[in-house]
């Protein structure tokens, strides 16, 4: 009885999870009610509170679930790398756009919708950070006083742009390509990744 009644509360959450993606299709997150996912799901508002406390911690288990794989690929340590380094974070991040592949639907709301892009960005700061926390001024090609918290900001923002742009142009490279290109602009800046000539 136990395993039939643990059966059909995760078919209640996913269905519940399912009935949020779809109306994040439609509208922000800031105005979705319970009561519109609900009736959307076709269950009663007590069957919703049964799950879940509110439609924040509905939007909170649908975004664990969903980032939990990416987090596990931005896990590991990052050091200056190596030849056979920078190999390895293709692999990683490649690893990364198929995950965002596969779940393509959930990260295409996702990032289009202000509540996830804001919790998108925290997680991936702070991954991030942990990353690349290495000491201050240690290189001498560092730039003078820029703060590492700028940087961690800006290059989390810049991901989740290419997230977005990526999935807006129904992803019109394969996983490791766009892996490829991220690993370039990241290990060599805008105007060489483009080819730009920079004046030194």
């Amino acid at each position: 009885m136990r395993k039939h009644q643990d059966i059909r509360a995760r078919l209640t959450r996913k269905l519940l999870q399912d009935t949020l993606i779809a109306l994040l299709a439609e509208k922000r997150f800031e105005v979705i009610t319970v009561g519109e996912i609900a009736e959307r799901a076709m269950v009663n508002r007590a069957t919703f509170y049964r799950h879940y406390q509110d439609k924040y911690e509905l939007g909170n288990s649908l975004f664990q679930e969903a980032i939990e794989q990416l987090a596990c690929d931005l896990s590991s340590p990052l050091k200056p790398p190596s030849a056979s380094e920078v190999e390895g974070v293709v692999t990683l991040l490649s690893t990364s756009f198929a995950h965002i592949a596969e779940y393509s639907r959930l990260y295409r709301v996702m990032v289009s919708n202000a509540w996830f892009t804001a919790k998108m960005h925290d997680t991936l700061g702070e991954l991030l950070g942990k990353r690349l926390s290495l000491p201050p001024r240690s290189s001498q090609n560092a730039v003078e006083g820029m703060p590492e918290g700028l940087a961690v900001a800006s290059l989390a923002n810049w991901f989740i742009s290419m997230i977005r742009w990526w999935l807006e142009n129904g992803m019109p490279y394969p996983p490791q390509q766009m892996a490829l290109w991220c690993t370039t602009f990241i290990s060599s800046g805008l105007f060489q990744a483009m080819g730009i000539p920079f004046p030194r």
